[in-house]
């Protein structure tokens, strides 16, 4: 069925009826049984003479008739087509949202044709959709304030598109609105059409085959979507680069009627600067985010535009960024965060605002005031706009901590801040109804400062969290269409936009001219991947940098920040300098790749504390482990767990006559929870062995057998704390943090450096461990 067809007629045996788009039809209600049939036979011929998804049944059956009951199926599921009130308030509720579709439409339409039928046809595209709603009632009885606005429903209804089926006796009804109707009065086995004659030759369907026919329409909601409209259609892909920002950013999305919507970021005139998009889940959200970005980038080059791209879910949409197979990559694209966490769109809203501020300080050297001027009169400066998209932007907010409190912070100052550096921001999620504390009242929080919001189809309560608190309009849209509202959710300002496709192809096609244009002359972007597994290796251009570093540093893994900075920490002879990890997971690689990235700095005597027998992990990496040290040049031994007492007191013994020349001695010891007690001479070797090239790495799963082991004065001994899998109080107590909110996740760890970090960050640890590290790192290969 073409996706514009539509039941403008209605064929009832041996007469044609007008209906959607033309008229209304009152049923007299004087026969029961036969009139409630008739009424179930206009709409499942209005349904099925109707494109899937392009007719909307309301039904208030205030008398408990039962009419729509075949038709459950279609109230189902995702794209709901049947609508069922319960009570007059839900009418109220439904005549509100059918004169918000008629204005809609007349404001679509802009006069250019007499009624929705024709505009659809001159379009050739099923722009908008019918709506046919159902009351039975006594029309008398009536609240007289849902008579007057039906009254007015039932005149300009048909024209745009809105028609309706009353199911009631007609006696006492006004003359005049009985005129907007069609009527039928079924008696007797035959149908009267007032002024028309009879109606001969039409059965019922039985109530098998209204079930029937509303489970095939169904099917065909859940298997036909929406006729797409190509990317082509609202951007062209033949011209690229041939736009300037300094007046703003303008893309396009989609369609509204005969017009491409186009929104622009940073409109001064308007104050438009930031963008809110919402919506369920499979309602089209990925699709929105990867045309708006093909969009930009297909206007603006890298000189006028540059992208932060951050997405706190799958990070599948933002996969096609960038590839390092083949090295293409968006060149507009600064910052990509594929599975970011929280740790990182922390970092990357501060980097911003160091941006903002650098900007700033060169405005105010200028004497301007912002971007626009700037540029304006520094027409050869290199000052491109910064658009931040960020995808599920409520996960940052997930854990009440400080964490979550800065980035809110962060984020609502931003908002009100960047317009003037040329920074702006795009938030899109599933769901923000919760999030009240980011909502505010109006004009004030987070979303007082967005007006332009993109409302994908979504549940009531995510419409009114979205657009306002009377603005419904996303609650009844299908996969495909948003409302777009340029006016912070003024139902006036509501346009329902059919969203272009970002084909995978044609997109990928546009990408790679990009790249071809690009390449050589723009620095790939800065990629997170939060779940990604860490190796030494990843480190290795840090670890060569190193080689000539007067004091050895222990590279502890990589910074959740803008740049993926490697943690190094200084390990030389101040007193503290002994590193402690404290709790479980990727433990045994942590420690054996901090090891390696002392070895291959400078030769180191490693000492291996070996209590982890039956260790799986440390078994099938001990071989590797040992030959990559001594590969890179430093001379390792294992001591096992019934001599570590003698090896202790042995090197304690040494602390007394070593030189400052002596090769850097490292006891690494692995599981000592399970060493019991240890000589009292391991608290010497903590105390006094760093200040003669004497240092401990140590793993201990829990607190109580650190302190047994250390001593009362552990927190001396120990710089260098990190955390892995270890709960939170014990976190604190490591950290000697009370306020410290932390929940131990796979592949992340907690670190802290008493001399040099003001406070424990998290990091991305080694879990993995190459054989062929120490090759890599010297450059062999």
């Amino acid at each position: 069925m073409d996706s514009l067809s539509v039941a403008e007629s209605t064929i009832l045996g041996n007469a044609t009826l007008p209906l959607l788009g033309h008229s209304n039809v009152w049923v007299d209600a004087s026969d029961p049984d036969a009139s409630v049939c008739l009424v179930q036979a206009l709409v499942q011929k209005a349904l099925e003479g109707t494109a899937p998804g392009q007719l909307e049944v309301i039904v208030y059956d205030e008398a408990l008739s039962g009419l729509a009951a075949p038709f459950k199926p279609l109230g189902d599921g995702t794209d709901k087509v049947l609508r069922v009130l319960n009570d007059e308030q839900d009418l109220k509720g439904a005549l509100a949202y059918l004169r918000d579709d008629i204005q809609s439409v007349k404001k679509v339409m802009r006069g250019e044709a007499p009624t929705l039928a024709e505009y659809r046809k001159q379009l050739g595209y099923p722009v908008e959709g019918y709506k046919l709603m159902v009351v039975s009632a006594d029309f008398s009885l009536l609240n007289e304030d849902i008579r007057t606005q039906l009254g007015v429903l039932f005149t300009a209804g048909p024209a745009a598109g809105v028609s309706f089926i009353v199911h009631s006796i007609a006696d006492g009804v006004n003359e005049y609105l009985l005129k907007t109707f069609e009527q039928l009065s079924p008696w007797g086995g035959k149908i009267e059409w007032v002024g028309h004659g009879d109606i001969t030759g039409w059965a019922p369907s039985t109530a098998r085959e209204l079930v029937a026919s509303s489970d095939r329409i169904a099917h065909a909601m859940a298997t036909t979507g929406m006729e797409p409209i190509s990317f082509a259609e609202v951007q062209s892909t033949n011209q690229m680069w041939n736009q300037s920002s300094m007046n703003g950013l303008t893309f396009a999305i989609g369609r509204y009627g005969r017009d491409v919507v186009e929104l622009t970021l940073g409109d001064e005139v308007n104050q438009r600067h930031n963008m809110l998009i919402t919506g369920a889940v499979g309602q089209g959200k990925s699709n929105l985010i990867s045309v708006i970005i093909h969009s930009l980038c297909q206007r603006y080059s890298p000189s006028e535009l540059e992208l932060y791209l951050l997405d706190f879910k799958e990070g599948v949409t933002l996969q096609q960024f960038f590839n390092p197979a083949t090295g293409e990559f968006l060149p507009q694209a600064r910052v990509l965060g594929l599975e970011a966490d929280r740790e990182f769109g922390l970092s990357v809203f501060r980097h911003l605002f160091d941006v903002y501020k650098a900007r700033m300080r060169q405005f105010k050297a200028a004497n301007v005031q912002g971007i626009r001027e700037y540029r304006r009169d520094h027409p050869q400066e290199v000052m491109p706009r910064i658009v931040v998209i960020i995808d599920e932007f409520q996960m940052m907010f997930t854990e009440h901590d400080r964490v979550s409190d800065e980035i809110a912070d962060l984020l609502v100052r931003g908002v009100r801040l960047f317009r003037a550096s040329g920074i702006h921001v795009i938030l899109a999620s599933q769901t923000i109804g919760g999030n009240m504390a980011l909502m505010g009242s109006a004009g004030e929080g987070l979303f007082g400062q967005v007006p332009i919001r993109i409302a994908l189809k979504n549940s009531l309560v995510e419409s009114h969290a979205t657009l306002s608190i009377k603005n419904d309009a996303a609650t009844y849209l299908r996969v495909g269409q948003a409302i777009v509202n340029q006016d912070y959710g003024e139902v006036a300002s509501n346009e329902k936009t059919t969203i272009a496709l970002a084909d995978r192809d044609t997109m990928a096609g546009l990408r790679h001219r990009w790249w071809e244009a690009a390449r050589g002359r723009v620095t790939p972007p800065d990629v997170f991947e939060g779940e990604k597994r860490r190796s030494l290796v990843d480190d290795a251009g840090c670890l060569r940098s190193l080689r000539n570093c007067a004091t050895p540093q222990l590279l502890l893994g990589s910074r959740i920040e803008v740049g993926s900075q490697t943690l190094s920490l200084g390990f030389g002879s101040d007193i503290g300098r002994n590193a402690v990890v404290l709790g479980s997971g990727d433990t045994v690689q942590q420690i054996e790749s901090m090891v390696v990235s002392l070895a291959v700095q400078k030769p180191h005597q490693i000492v291996v504390l070996d209590v982890l027998a039956g260790n799986e992990v440390w078994n099938q990496t001990k071989d590797s482990f040992m030959t990559m040290v001594r590969e890179a040049g430093s001379p390792v031994e294992i001591v096992s767990k019934e001599h570590i007492p003698d090896a202790i007191t042995s090197v304690a013994s040494t602390l007394a006559t070593r030189e400052t020349t002596d090769v850097p001695l490292v006891l690494v010891g692995l599981g000592m929870d399970r060493a019991r007690t240890l000589p009292i001479d391991f608290q010497d070797l903590l105390k006094d062995g760093p200040a003669v090239g004497v240092h401990v790495i140590g793993w201990w799963s829990k607190m109580a057998s650190l302190r047994q082991h250390a001593g009362y004065d552990w927190e001396s001994m120990f710089d260098i704390r990190m955390a892995l899998k270890l709960d939170g109080e014990s976190a604190k107590q490591l950290m000697q943090d009370p306020l410290l909110q932390w929940t131990p996740i796979d592949n992340r760890m907690l670190a802290w450096d008493v001399a040099d970090l003001p406070e424990a960050i998290t990091v991305i640890p080694y879990s993995t461990l190459r054989p062929d590290t120490v090759r890599i790192i010297r450059g062999a290969q």
